[in-house]
C-alpha cells in the first residue's frame, strides 16, 4: 500500500515539473533605448508598451544616454517618451532590440 502511494506521489511530482515548464526557456528579452542627443535638455520618461497597450517597463533617460530594459516579453513593442517620436521594435530571446528616439521623422 505504501509503495503505491509513494509511486503515485513520484508520478504526480514528475508531471508537475513537466507541466510547469521547469527548465524551459525564459520568454523575455531586452530592449536598448537611446534618446537622441538633439532632444530637449531634460530627462525623458521612456516607456516600453506591449501590443495590448500595457506598459512593460519605464526608466528616466537624458538626451544622448541609453537605457537597457531587461525582462521585456517577447514580441512587438512600442517605445515612447514625451514628445519624441514613438518607435516600434520586435523583442526576441537571443538578441537585443535597439531603438533610438528622436524629435524628427514622426
Amino acid at each position: 500500500m505504501l509503495h503505491r502511494v509513494l509511486l503515485a506521489l513520484a508520478l504526480a511530482g514528475a508531471a508537475a515539473v513537466v507541466l510547469t515548464g521547469c527548465g524551459a526557456q525564459n520568454p523575455t528579452g531586452q530592449v536598448s533605448v537611446t534618446v537622441s542627443p538633439n532632444a530637449a535638455d531634460h530627462a525623458y520618461q521612456v516607456k516600453v508598451y506591449l501590443p495590448n497597450g500595457e506598459p512593460s517597463a519605464r526608466q528616466q533617460v537624458y538626451p544622448g544616454d541609453t537605457a537597457d530594459f531587461a525582462g521585456v516579453p517577447l514580441g512587438k513593442v512600442t517605445v515612447r517618451a514625451g514628445d519624441l517620436c514613438a518607435e516600434r521594435a520586435t523583442v526576441e530571446a537571443d538578441r537585443v532590440a535597439r531603438v533610438t528616439l528622436t524629435t524628427v521623422g514622426c
